[in-house]
C-alpha cells in the first residue's frame, strides 16, 4: 500500500512522466489525463483513496522503467541492440508508400497483418481531422484505419489509457501494437505485471524516435503561417519523402513547410525533457523496429523529395518470419542490408546512444533520482565516445535539470 498521490507528484515534478495514459488505464476513475499549459498530457489526480496501491505504476510507467533481457531472446547488445537482420525496403501498395513518414513499411505489415487473419485488430496512434491534439490509441481493423493513421505525428498521445478496458472488451482478439520505443516499453511493463494479456500481442513495431514536441511547438508552427483558424487535416509528414508539415485553414487555403524547417527548427527543439536523457530511441525491445532510410553526406540526411526507403531491424524470430512471409506474398519489397548501415542511415541515433549513458547519470544527480533503466548497455556504449564531449554533455544536463 502507500500513497500514488505522493507518487505520481514524484514523477511528474522530476519531468519524468511522458503522458502515457498508463496511470489513468491502471487507477481508472482516479486519475485523468489531460493537456497541460506546456503542451504535454499530464495525470490529473481524482478522488485518490488513501489505500489504494501504487505498486503497480512503481513497476509499469515506461518514464522510469526500461528493462530489457527479461526475454532473453530481446537481450540487447551493443549500439542497436540486439539484431537478427537488417533490411530497407517499402511497400508495394503506392497509395501507403506515398502516404507513410518513409515506405510505408509499418503501414502495410500492418494491413498483411490483418487481410492475412494473423490479427484482429492493430492498436496505433491516430488522430483527429478536425482537433491536432486528439492523439490517441486507436484499434484499425481493415486497411482503410490504417491508412487513415499513417504518417508520423510529432507531438503528444495518450497511447494506454484504454488499454485495459481493449483487452477486456475483445477477450479473444489478438493484436500488433505500434509505438515509440517508450511506448513498447510500458506495454512491457504492464504485460510483465498483468502477465493474462501476454498472449494477445502477436507482434510489436517500434518507430525509431529522436523524441516528443510539444503541442506548443505545433501551434507556433501553426500561427507562423497566421492562417485563419480553425486549421484542419494537420499532418507533420507524409504525402512524400519526408513530406511535409501542412495543414488547411477555415477557408480551406492550404499551408506547408519542409521538413527540415518544420522538425530541424521548431519540432526537434522542443522535445519533452524525459526526451533528452531516454536510452532507447531505436525500438530495443520491438520485434520489429522501423525508422527512415536516410541517404546521408558527411553525417547530415539528405531531405530532398523523394519515394520513401523505411529501414527495419529485426529483433526477434517472429519479427523476421512476419517480415519474410509479408515479402514473400509481396506486401513489401525488402533488400537485406549489412549493420553498418545503421551509423550512416540513423546518425543521431548513434550519437544519442553512446552519450546518453553520461546523461543519464547527469540527471539522476540534478534531480536525485534513480532511474530504472537496465541491459541497456550505456557504460559499453559510452566507451565509444569522445571525452572531451562526454563531459560536455554531463555539464549541460546538470545545467538543464537544474533550470527545469
Amino acid at each position: 500500500m502507500g500513497r500514488p498521490n505522493l507518487y505520481f507528484q514524484k514523477i511528474e515534478k522530476k519531468n519524468l512522466c511522458i503522458g502515457c495514459g498508463m496511470c489513468e488505464a491502471l487507477y481508472e476513475g482516479n486519475v485523468k489525463m489531460e493537456l497541460s499549459e506546456d503542451g504535454f498530457f499530464k495525470p490529473v489526480l481524482k478522488n485518490i483513496e488513501k489505500n489504494i496501491q501504487y505498486a503497480p505504476i512503481r513497476k509499469v510507467c515506461p518514464g522510469i522503467n526500461i528493462q530489457i533481457g527479461n526475454n532473453s531472446n530481446k537481450k540487447e547488445k551493443g549500439v542497436w541492440g540486439k539484431i537478427l537482420s537488417v533490411y530497407k525496403g517499402n511497400s508495394t501498395h503506392q497509395e501507403t508508400r506515398l502516404k507513410a513518414s518513409s515506405g510505408g513499411i509499418i503501414s502495410e505489415l500492418a494491413a498483411f497483418l490483418l487481410e492475412e487473419g494473423i490479427v484482429n485488430g492493430v492498436l496505433q496512434v491516430g488522430g483527429d481531422e478536425n482537433n491536432y491534439t486528439k492523439n490517441e490509441l486507436k484499434v484499425s481493423r481493415s486497411r482503410n484505419d490504417v491508412i487513415s493513421c499513417a504518417s508520423s505525428r510529432y507531438a503528444p498521445a495518450v497511447i494506454f489509457s484504454e488499454i485495459v478496458k481493449i483487452f477486456e472488451r475483445e477477450k479473444n482478439d489478438k493484436f500488433c501494437f505500434v509505438g515509440k520505443p517508450c511506448d513498447i516499453s510500458g506495454l512491457c511493463n504492464f504485460l510483465e505485471v498483468y502477465p493474462q494479456y501476454k498472449n494477445r500481442i502477436v507482434l510489436t513495431i517500434g518507430i525509431f524516435c529522436a523524441g516528443l514536441p510539444s503541442f506548443n511547438a505545433t501551434k507556433k508552427l501553426i500561427d507562423s503561417f497566421n492562417p485563419k483558424l480553425p486549421i484542419k487535416g494537420l499532418k507533420y509528414r507524409g504525402n512524400g519523402w519526408p513530406g511535409y508539415f501542412s495543414f488547411q485553414d477555415f477557408d480551406e487555403e492550404a499551408y506547408k513547410m519542409t521538413y527540415n524547417d518544420s522538425w530541424g527548427k521548431v519540432l526537434g527543439k522542443n522535445i519533452h525533457m524525459r526526451c533528452k536523457i531516454c536510452p532507447d530511441g531505436i525500438g530495443l525491445q520491438a520485434d520489429l523496429a522501423v525508422g527512415d532510410a536516410w541517404d546521408t553526406k558527411d553525417g547530415y540526411p539528405d531531405f530532398a523529395e523523394k519515394e520513401g526507403e523505411s529501414l527495419i531491424a529485426s529483433r526477434t524470430e517472429v519479427g523476421e518470419k512476419i517480415l519474410q512471409e509479408a515479402f514473400r506474398l509481396k506486401y513489401i519489397n525488402i533488400e537485406k542490408i549489412d549493420e553498418s548501415n545503421l551509423r550512416k542511415m540513423q546518425p543521431y541515433q548513434y550519437n544519442r546512444r553512446i552519450y546518453v549513458g553520461v546523461r543519464i547519470l547527469a540527471y539522476m544527480i540534478a534531480k536525485v533520482c534513480v532511474l530504472n533503466f537496465k541491459g541497456l548497455s550505456l557504460y559499453n556504449n559510452t566507451k565509444k565516445a569522445e571525452k572531451k564531449r562526454l563531459i560536455h554533455e554531463f555539464l549541460g544536463t546538470i545545467k538543464r535539470s537544474i533550470k527545469k
